[in-house]
């Protein structure tokens, strides 16, 4: 069953980098993007729903300037905090929920982790990425390959069971991006309520306008 309902992700921010499969999903995200694209120093790029940062900081050191934009206050204040402790200075903030506001800016590269499944209307939002994109520049969006509805311990606010490679490669296209491809980006291990571990593959689109 998909909920309606949005989770409270204020409220969750302080010890949201207190569960290490979570740091670790964001570390293996971060080096598939780096793997699979050429990062540079002169790249601008806005990380979609980055929640604390850790795919944001991740990036922070392989290219130019990187705005981490979440709906979520209490996250961006924990993500700026971090980048101050770090003392980087091309780290930005701003708060966007783009199933209300319009995505405005241009940049070589747009990112979201784990953010898709919280969105009602994803096509829609995938074409509000495309023309915030350079000539050139790339989309790369990671999430959950489908999956049972067994992943997420708490379902508020999840509206989709993660997604089929082949929704986001036609939705991909259909908005006139080329190269388009998927690699699986990372592998969580979850126990079930039986006990039982299952490996839930999250998987990255990629394609380049």
């Amino acid at each position: 069953m998909h909920q309606e309902q949005k989770r409270d992700f204020d409220a969750a921010a302080a010890n949201w980098d207190q569960e290490p499969r979570r740091v670790k999903l964001a570390q293996d995200v971060v080096a598939a993007i780096r793997r699979e694209l050429p990062l540079h120093g002169r790249m601008e790029v806005l990380d979609y729903g980055c929640g604390s940062g850790l795919v944001t900081l991740g990036l922070q050191p392989f290219i130019g300037k990187i705005t981490g934009a979440d709906s979520s206050r209490g996250m961006l204040d924990v993500l700026a905090g971090k980048a101050r402790e770090r003392g980087v200075g091309n780290v930005a903030t701003a708060l966007l929920d783009l199933e209300h506001q319009q995505l405005d800016g241009s940049y070589d590269l747009i990112t979201s982790s784990m953010t898709m499944h919280h969105v009602k209307d994803v096509p829609a939002l995938i074409a509000s990425f495309v023309p915030a994109l350079k000539e050139g520049g790339w989309l790369a969006l990671a999430d959950l390959e489908a999956e049972d509805g067994r992943f997420h311990d708490d379902p508020t606010g999840v509206l989709h069971h993660g997604f089929a490679r082949e929704f986001l490669v036609e939705e991909f296209s259909r908005n006139g991006l080329s190269d388009v491809r998927v690699v699986i980006a990372a592998a969580m291990e979850k126990p079930g309520a039986n006990g039982e571990v299952r490996t839930y593959p999250v998987l990255l689109w990629l394609g380049r306008k």
